[in-house]
């Protein structure tokens, strides 16, 4: 290679690109890209060892050569025992780390493009995950595996070998950043999802964040990781923690709404909610009339009590009680009062009152109807109703009042 830079020369010397050669040639991103082109090119088609550090303890933890007691006790104990164990990222390693996974991304999506074959593309797809940024690539690309074309010799093995120093690098840029999680879990506990199933849901979304992280956006992935793992909490919240599902805008201000009546020594209104929570008093509204739990119709009406609130409810297959008219006796009765008076009165009343399946009519819709004055309907909805106040349909009538 012509100007080949001294980085490549070394590396292809030592076959291997330690992370403290990475880290000055990464340190900024003028001189990430001065070297980007030439390492991605070198990296797709040499077997040189990538950052080899990355998958060993002592690039992860912060003493990992000394020996820590057995831990006894619940799982979650010995959760927070090793997340102790784990180093935290700084700014700069952050951003050397971010721009390594975009330089292996790169590499892996040109392997892919120079062997375009179902061999090589079953193995990106296997260990890369579904919303992987290589993956919407190649399929932005349409690039599919070319039926009859042969595997060169050498690329399975050098892309697994790229998939796995990829799979290192997310992976240690994800444990350097699980003590995010539990600080922003925190927030949420005692609202309806236990603590380790919100650091769980947290964790998840924190694999995204990692997947979704762009380094040239100048910004921490811990500013970033952070985002994305209160949006993955709240959706457990929305889901988990009540019976009725509640979307994540309306959980959000439920919880803004709670952290205000707990800080508060007495009763607040909702005006003052609404200003120290900085959303509209609408908001706060729902947000109280949302506040509500559960509970089961088989459960006691009180503590003493032996009887559930199901025997409360009124059965709708029990029969109609003895001596009680009935909605259908109501029907027909009324129908044959109606029958026995003038048709267009009748008519009117059926229009005006919404009888026999009819929609409720204003007095301009029956005008328009019968094409008379609206006076008239009116003189014919009053003879109709003096009608049926004469003592025969007065007295048909007088067991459904």
């Amino acid at each position: 290679m012509k100007h080949t830079p001294k980085l490549i020369t070394n590396a292809l010397s030592s076959k291997s690109l330690s992370w403290a050669t990475i880290s000055q040639a990464f340190s900024s991103e003028k001189r990430y890209q001065v070297f980007q082109s030439a390492l991605a090119e070198m990296l797709a088609a040499q077997s040189v060892s990538f950052i080899p550090e990355s998958g060993q303890p002592d690039f992860l933890e912060r003493n990992a050569n000394k020996k820590s007691a057995a831990v006894a006790g619940d799982p979650l104990s010995v959760y927070w025992t090793d997340l102790g164990k784990l180093r935290p990222t700084s700014r700069i390693e952050e951003f050397i780390l971010g721009r390594s996974v975009h330089l292996l991304r790169k590499v892996i999506l040109n392997i892919i493009c120079d062997n375009p074959t179902a061999a090589v593309i079953a193995v990106a797809q296997e260990h890369l995950s579904s919303y992987s940024e290589v993956l919407a690539k190649l399929k932005k690309r349409n690039i599919t595996a070319l039926s009859g074309r042969r595997t060169k010799r050498g690329a399975i093995a050098l892309i697994q070998q790229r998939l796995r120093e990829l799979n290192n690098l997310q992976t240690a840029l994800i444990d350097r950043n699980l003590h995010l999680v539990p600080v922003l879990a925190a927030k949420y506990r005692g609202v309806g999802v236990a603590y380790e199933d919100l650091i769980q849901e947290g964790n998840t979304s924190l694999l995204r964040a990692v997947e979704r992280f762009d380094h040239t956006q100048n910004v921490r992935f811990a500013s970033y990781a952070n985002w994305w793992i209160s949006q993955g909490i709240l959706h457990a919240l929305s889901f988990q923690s009540r019976t009725v599902r509640l979307p994540v805008y309306l959980v959000q201000a439920l919880n803004r709404v709670r952290n205000v009546q707990a800080g508060s020594p007495g009763q607040i209104d909702i005006e003052e909610i609404a200003e120290q929570t900085q959303l509209t008093n609408e908001r706060v509204e729902r947000a109280l009339r949302a506040d509500c739990s559960c509970i089961s119709i088989h459960a006691n009406r009180d503590n003493n009590d032996e009887y559930s609130l199901s025997e409360l409810l009124e059965s709708p297959h029990e029969d109609q009680p003895i001596g009680e008219p009935s909605h259908e006796s109501l029907r027909q009765s009324l129908g044959h009062v109606l029958d026995r008076l003038p048709s267009r009165e009748a008519y009117v009343l059926r229009l005006r009152f919404g009888l026999d399946g009819h929609d409720v009519h204003t007095l301009e819709e029956v005008r328009q109807e019968l094409n008379v004055s609206r006076e008239r309907v009116r003189q014919l909805q009053a003879q109709a109703l003096r009608r049926l106040n004469q003592p025969t349909p007065k007295k048909e009538l007088a067991k459904f009042a």
